[in-house]
C-alpha cells in the first residue's frame, strides 16, 4: 500500500465519521502540550511545588502517549482496511503507543540515564483517556 491510499483511506473514514476529526484534534492537542511543557515550562525551572514537579517531569508522557495512539489508531485502517474491528484498532494503538514509550524508556536507561517508572505509568494513563475518549464519541 503506497502513501496515496493511505491518505484517501484516512480522508474517507473522516468524510464517513466526522467524529474522527474530534479525536484528531485530542492527538493535535496532546502533541502541543509535549511541545509547551518541554519548551517552555521546563526550562523556566519553576519549583512551585512537589506536585508540580511531578506533573511537569511526568506530563509530557501522558499527552505523548494518547497522541501516539490517537495516531495508530487513525492509521489502523489505513493500513488493515479489511479489518473493521473495534477492539483490534484500540489493542494495535494501545500496543504501539504503551510498548513503543516503554521501550523508549528502556533506552534511555541504557543511555545512562534512570527508568522512571511515573513515566510508564502516565503513558498508560495517556493511552486510557484516549480508551475512554474513542468509546465516549462512540467510534466503531
Amino acid at each position: 500500500m503506497n502513501f496515496k491510499n493511505i491518505k484517501y483511506e484516512i480522508d474517507k473514514e473522516r468524510k464517513e465519521k466526522p467524529k474522527m476529526r474530534v479525536l484528531s484534534y485530542w492527538a493535535i492537542l496532546s502533541f502541543f502540550g509535549v511541545i509547551i511543557i518541554k519548551t517552555i515550562i521546563r526550562p523556566k525551572h519553576l519549583h512551585l511545588s512537589d506536585t508540580f514537579d511531578f506533573l511537569q517531569g511526568t506530563l509530557p508522557n501522558l499527552f505523548a502517549g494518547s497522541g501516539l495512539f490517537v495516531i495508530a489508531f487513525v492509521y489502523f485502517r489505513a493500513l488493515y482496511n479489511n479489518e473493521n474491528s473495534i477492539m483490534k484498532r484500540i489493542s494495535f494503538a494501545f500496543a504501539f503507543s504503551f510498548f513503543g514509550l516503554t521501550l523508549w524508556e528502556l533506552i534511555q536507561y541504557f543511555m545512562g540515564f534512570p527508568i522512571d517508572y511515573f513515566d510508564i505509568l502516565m503513558t498508560g494513563i495517556g493511552n486510557l483517556l484516549s480508551i475512554f475518549l474513542v468509546y465516549l464519541l462512540r467510534i466503531k
